[in-house]
């Protein structure tokens, strides 16, 4: 078994195309509207309509899938966006230079970023992380593992 994708759904489809082509250099494979009555059935939404675009890393590594709904309620719900708030909080991407994965992130936001080092007896061989929010404000971590940490490699 093996993770396929994880849906985010936006509010903003250029702008979330860009965020996550920039920050996680994720590239578009897919790109169209979604409808009828399997998208129906499947949402629970009558008349559901909605922009659906596949972003892939190289090599299939990482899939996100980006729903952008025509007829969709799109106000942010603050509690859901809470790290502790039940439910699935956050993508976590391990990239190979988290540093500068966080200066094309400065270009396209003024996010203010801790980056902290998990202590070695947590994760062998360390690990640097931290936490950004998407232009709707989804959270993702961004996690770069240590050379010397064969489990996570």
């Amino acid at each position: 078994m093996r993770l396929d994708h994880v849906n985010i759904v936006v509010s903003d489809m250029e702008r979330s195309i860009v965020f996550y082509g920039a920050v996680l250099g994720l590239t578009p494979i897919m790109d169209r509207v979604l409808s009828g009555p399997w998208f129906e059935a499947v949402t629970g939404i009558a008349a559901a309509r909605a922009r659906c675009v596949i972003l892939d890393a190289e090599g299939g590594a990482c899939r996100i899938e980006l729903l952008r709904f025509e007829n969709g309620d799109h106000s942010p719900l603050a509690a859901a966006s809470l790290p502790a708030t039940l439910g699935l909080r956050h993508l976590a991407v391990r990239v190979d230079d988290l540093d500068a994965r966080l200066k094309a992130l400065a270009r396209l936001s003024e996010q203010t970023v801790r980056v902290v080092e998990v202590p070695t007896d947590i994760v062998r061989g360390g690990k640097r992380m931290c936490y950004i929010r998407d232009p709707d404000g989804a959270m993702v971590e961004l996690c770069q593992y240590g050379a010397e940490n064969p489990e996570f490699r």
